[in-house]
């Protein structure tokens, strides 16, 4: 029996555009596989309360969906309105000679989010 095989793409030029309509630097990591995944570093954004979270991520999503949409390349632009987003915050410090990564990840279904 044959394995399925899943592609892993990074899209360089979504994440561009995403971080163009966000005001955001540095622009995130945007990775189409089974879900779209959308990952910020280093905005602290790990450090906010949760409601800031939630709202910003939901944004983030919508702002995808459009960049998606827009896209060329059409196996691209099919995945706007049929994958769910997944939006990640990460953030590291240095305390007392530690390395301390911090996490939030919020995944956003397809229903969740309305067309703009």
């Amino acid at each position: 029996m044959k394995r399925l095989r899943i592609g892993v793409t990074r899209y360089a030029s979504v994440a561009n555009q995403i971080a163009g309509v966000l005001g955001v630097d540095p622009a995130p990591e945007v990775v189409l596989g089974r879900r779209i995944t959308v990952i910020f570093r280093s905005i602290g954004a790990s450090r906010w309360n949760e409601p800031q979270q939630l709202e910003y991520a939901l944004q983030v999503a919508a702002v995808a969906r459009q960049v998606l949409a827009g896209e060329s390349r059409r196996t691209v632009r099919n995945r706007a309105n049929s994958s769910a987003i997944v939006v990640i915050f990460e953030d590291a410090t240095l305390r007392r000679g530690c390395s301390v990564t911090a996490r939030w990840e919020c995944v956003v279904p397809v229903t969740s989010v309305t067309p703009a």
